[in-house]
C-alpha cells in the first residue's frame, strides 16, 4: 500500500489534509503479470516516459529504448510463461499484449520520435504536450487510429451502426470507397477515385469526382439517407475526442493523401518508419536471439 499526504491551507486560514492512497496487487508468479496487463496502458506509460526523454536525449536513443523493451518482455513471456510447445521460429504474444507491438512501433515512428521533413519544431512540441496530457484510451486512439468503411447504399444506411473498423493499412482501401479515418486528433474522409456519382451527389452536391473539395470543408447539409447517416457518424466520432476535430476531405491520388498516410500506422511511414510486418519480424527475430 503506497500513500501520499497532500497538505492544504488556504488564506482564511483553514487547514485541510488529503491522504491518497494505492494499493496494488503483487503476485509470485510471473504469467500473472502478463495476463493482467493492459497494451493501452503500457502505450500510455512508454509514450509519456518517451516524450519527456525527448528533451535530454537523442531520438534515436529513445526509439532503441522503446525496441529493447519489447525484445525483451517477448523473450521473457516466450521462456518462462508459453505453456504451448512452440517451433523454433513461431511468433507468441501475451493474449493481453497482443496490440503492444504494433502500439510500440506506432509511437516510436511518431512525429515526435522520428521527425519529417516538413515537421516544425513548434508543431512537434505542441504534439508533445497534447498526447503527454492524454489519458490512456485517447493515446491508443491516436497511435492506431480507426478506419472506418461508410455505407454507400440506402440498404447499409439504414441498419443502424457503421461497419466494424478495417486494419489500418492502405490495403484496407477500396477506390469504389468510403473511408473515415479517425484518431484523437484528426478526422479524414477519404473518398475513392472510383466512387459512383450518385454517392457523390448525395453526400457532396458534386457531379464528378474532380468537383470534390480537398483539405477542410464541411459536408453540406442534405435531406437524403446517406447524407444523414454520414454527418451521424461524423458527429458520434467528434464526441468521443477531447479535441474539436476539423473534418479534412482527402482525395484518391491527391497531394492531400500525405495527411491519411501518416494515420496508416501499419505501412511504412512517410518519414521513413518502419511497416508493422518488417517491425513485428524484426521484434520477433532479436527476441530469439536473445534467448539463443
Amino acid at each position: 500500500m503506497l500513500s501520499d499526504v497532500l497538505v492544504l491551507h488556504f488564506s482564511q486560514g483553514e487547514r485541510r489534509t488529503r491522504v491518497h492512497s494505492l494499493g496494488l496487487r503483487c503476485s509470485r508468479h510471473l504469467v500473472d503479470t502478463f495476463r493482467n496487463s493492459q497494451a493501452e496502458t503500457l502505450l500510455s506509460f512508454y509514450c509519456k516516459r518517451a516524450y519527456c526523454a525527448v528533451l535530454d536525449r537523442p531520438l534515436q536513443a529513445v526509439r532503441d529504448e522503446l525496441v529493447t523493451e519489447l525484445t525483451e518482455a517477448l523473450a521473457c513471456y516466450r521462456q518462462h510463461c508459453s505453456s504451448t510447445a512452440l517451433t523454433h521460429g513461431q511468433l507468441v504474444l501475451p493474449q493481453c499484449l497482443k496490440a503492444l507491438p504494433v502500439y510500440v512501433n506506432s509511437l516510436r515512428k511518431s512525429e515526435v520520435l522520428l521527425p519529417g521533413q516538413r515537421s516544425s519544431v513548434p508543431q512537434r512540441l505542441q504534439l508533445r504536450g497534447q498526447l503527454v496530457a492524454m489519458d490512456p484510451a485517447h493515446t491508443a486512439a491516436y497511435f492506431y487510429p480507426e478506419l472506418l468503411p461508410l455505407p454507400l447504399c440506402e440498404q447499409s444506411v439504414g441498419d443502424g451502426a457503421p461497419a466494424a473498423a478495417v486494419r489500418c493499412s492502405g490495403s484496407s482501401l477500396d477506390s469504389r470507397g468510403l473511408y473515415l479515418a479517425h484518431s484523437s486528433l484528426a478526422l479524414l474522409l477519404w473518398v475513392g477515385e472510383h466512387v459512383p456519382l450518385s454517392v457523390l451527389s448525395q453526400l457532396f452536391n458534386a457531379s464528378s469526382f474532380s468537383q470534390l473539395p480537398c483539405g477542410e470543408c464541411r459536408l453540406p447539409t442534405l435531406d437524403n439517407p446517406l447524407s444523414l447517416r454520414v454527418r451521424a457518424v461524423i458527429q458520434t466520432l467528434r464526441s468521443c475526442t477531447a479535441f474539436t476535430l476539423k473534418l479534412q476531405v482527402v482525395k484518391q491520388g491527391d497531394h492531400s493523401e500525405e495527411a491519411l498516410r501518416h494515420l496508416l500506422v501499419e505501412d511504412k511511414s512517410p518519414n521513413g518508419g518502419a511497416s508493422y510486418p518488417d517491425f513485428l519480424y524484426h521484434v520477433h527475430i532479436n527476441s530469439l536471439q536473445l534467448l539463443a
